[in-house]
């Protein structure tokens, strides 16, 4: 969970970011920004699925181990 939470927090800077200095300096052509916003979101989604299926299946394995769900 923690690994998650940080790659989740770092493309969410990584895209606020870019948003910013594109809307202040424009360095991308607007095509090629579009795709970049859309890749990091994609990629932020991925790493927040992972992360809370992940920390589902630790938490239902570890209450079966201590036999609260059978």
């Amino acid at each position: 969970m923690k690994y998650g939470s940080v790659v989740c927090t770092v493309l969410f800077i990584f895209g606020v970011v870019l948003s910013l200095a594109q809307m202040w300096f424009s360095f991308l052509e607007p095509a090629l920004f579009l795709k970049l916003l859309i890749t990091i979101g994609a990629f932020f989604l991925i790493a927040l699925v992972i992360t809370l299926v992940f920390k589902e299946y630790l938490s239902e394995r570890e209450m079966k181990d201590k036999g609260y769900i059978d």
